[in-house]
C-alpha cells in the first residue's frame, strides 16, 4: 500500500506528541441558479478526540433522520461514542468541515480495510477480488444536507483509498436508507448483493472499482 503521509499531506503534532494528518481537499461541483455550476473546496482530515462532541451531533442527526424515514437502522444504540473513540484511536475516523467555518464539522465517516462478513455475500457477487477499503458509520449534520457535503464524503473516500493504494471501495447500507443509496449511485457504486451482519442485519452491499486512469488522476 502507498504511504499515507505523502506529499499531499501536512503533519501536525498535538500537545501530547501524537501525529496526525491535516487537511486534504476535495472539489464538489454544484448547480446553482439554473445552469450555473460552482466548485466548492471542502476539506477533510483524520478526527481527534476533541472532535467527538461534534461527531456525535452528526450521528444523532443521522439517527433521527433514519427514524423519521421509518428506517430501523441505527435505532438499537449502534453506533455509540465508544465505536468512534475506537475509530479515532485506530486513526480510521475522518471528518469534513464547513467550507466557510473552519472548525465546524459537517460530516464524519470511518474507513477500514476488511469486513469479515463481506465474504458471505448472497444474491449477487462482488465486482472484484481486489483488496478493498470499506466506508462505515457515515453521518452528516442536518444543516449540511443538500449542500454537497454528502457527495464530498464520498469523494474523500475515493481520494483516501487512492492514497492508501486501494482500487476497490465497498459500502453496505440498509435497504430503506434512500439517501445513502442515492449518494452511492451518484458516486459510481454498483449494487452487488446482500450480506447478513451480526446479529441478524440484512444489508445491501455496493462496490466501486477505480480504473487505471482514475488511479493516475490527481
Amino acid at each position: 500500500m502507498a504511504n499515507y503521509n505523502d506529499s499531499c499531506s501536512l503533519l501536525h503534532s498535538n500537545p501530547i506528541g501524537e501525529f496526525y494528518d491535516i487537511w486534504n481537499s476535495v472539489l464538489v461541483y454544484k448547480k446553482e441558479k439554473g445552469s450555473i455550476i460552482h466548485a466548492m473546496e471542502i476539506k477533510y482530515r483524520k478526527a481527534t478526540m476533541a472532535d467527538l462532541p461534534q461527531v456525535m451531533e452528526a450521528v444523532e442527526d443521522a439517527r433521527e433522520a433514519l427514524k423519521l424515514q421509518g428506517n430501523g437502522q441505527w435505532q438499537d444504540g449502534y453506533p455509540d461514542r465508544s465505536d468512534f473513540e475506537k475509530d479515532i484511536k485506530n486513526q480510521r475516523l475522518f471528518v469534513i468541515e464547513d467550507r466557510n467555518d473552519p472548525g465546524e464539522i459537517a460530516g464524519v465517516m470511518a474507513l477500514t480495510y476488511f469486513e469479515e462478513d463481506y465474504h458471505h455475500l448472497y444474491e449477487g457477487a462482488w465486482l472484484s477480488e481486489l483488496p478493498y477499503m470499506v466506508m462505515h458509520r457515515v453521518a452528516l449534520k442536518k444543516r449540511y444536507r443538500g449542500q454537497g457535503y454528502g457527495k464530498a464524503l464520498f469523494q474523500a473516500f475515493v481520494l483516501q483509498a487512492k492514497k492508501e493504494g486501494f482500487r476497490s471501495l465497498r459500502v453496505d447500507t440498509h435497504e430503506g436508507n434512500a439517501i445513502m443509496r442515492h449518494l452511492l449511485e451518484q458516486s459510481g457504486f454498483q449494487l452487488c448483493g446482500r450480506v447478513i451482519l451480526p446479529p441478524a442485519k440484512d444489508r445491501m452491499v455496493f462496490e466501486r472499482v477505480l480504473s487505471e486512469s482514475e488511479i493516475q488522476k490527481n
